[in-house]
């Protein structure tokens, strides 16, 4: 009697596992839906979408069963916020440098709010340095890596510098608020939280996946693939570095590098060296 009721909770948990994959594959492509028509078609319609996927999360994870589950939906729904407020942005006469605060403010405002409802830790979340001896010499070392990704991505886009000259006091500021709202903000979220939400749920591997491809989907508005696929390879190797050192110091620090260098250090230097905008 006991080995058939066993046997009946293993394909009762076998069927909602895959009723899961499915829903989270489900909002995936609501994502992309909603990311393409704001690029691509109409911002109103991706708007209208992302905002549909938030009120559907809200829902959703109220009514679903799995704690593990719920989570996970939770975590998942400042993505759509971080949209619905950075489309609002551009109809404000605001530097771009701080639209990136702008939305980072809400951002860490759910990422808090979540931590709190899930009785998440800062260790939790990977804020502390790691279990391991070395790894304050790993985590500078991943830190690093930062000029490599900022440098590869700059000649991807080439965008125009968000500071208007070269100075110590503008980099410096510029630094610090990309620092905070890109690399602190994303990595508490995306790494953080969402990812080890999704690795209990759907193991490490499938996590590292769905977060990464999450991640990727928010970048579509930059029109290159060639960017989509350089990010999803960031996104896996940021990940990666969360599961085996259970922090997200390094990884911080390398998203803001990068993004410095991509957005403040790269467009002077492509300008003193080679003459180009």
């Amino acid at each position: 009697m006991k080995s058939v009721e066993g046997l009946q909770d293993q394909q009762f948990s076998r069927r909602f596992a895959w009723e899961y994959k499915l829903t989270l594959v489900l909002y995936l492509l609501g994502l992309i839906v909603a990311e393409i028509l704001t690029t691509y078609v109409n911002k109103i319609w991706g708007l209208s979408i992302h905002t549909i996927i938030l009120f559907i999360l809200l829902v959703n994870a109220a009514m679903v069963e799995s704690t593990d589950f719920s989570n996970l939906l939770r975590s998942m729904m400042p993505i759509p916020i971080i949209r619905i407020v950075g489309l609002s942005i551009p109809m404000m006469q605001i530097k771009p440098l701080y639209w990136f605060p702008i939305v980072a403010i809400p951002l860490f405002a759910a990422s808090i709010v979540i931590m709190r409802r899930q009785n998440l830790t800062m260790k939790d979340v990977g804020m502390f340095m790691g279990d391991y001896r070395d790894n304050y010499r790993v985590q500078f070392f991943i830190a690093l890596t930062g000029f490599i990704t900022g440098i590869m991505e700059f000649f991807i886009l080439r965008p125009d510098p968000l500071i208007p000259q070269f100075t110590p006091v503008l980099l410096l500021g510029g630094f610090i608020v990309l620092l905070l709202s890109t690399g602190l903000a994303e990595e508490l979220l995306f790494r953080g939280i969402l990812q080890n939400n999704a690795m209990k749920l759907i193991g490490a591997g499938w996590g590292l996946l769905y977060t990464s491809l999450v991640f990727c989907t928010m970048h579509i508005g930059w029109i290159y693939f060639a960017d989509l696929v350089f990010v999803f390879s960031v996104a896996l190797f940021y990940g990666f570095c969360l599961i085996k050192t259970k922090s997200i110091i390094g990884i911080t620090m390398a998203h803001g590098i990068s993004n410095s260098m991509l957005f403040l250090v790269m467009p002077f230097v492509n300008l003193a060296y080679f003459g180009l905008h």
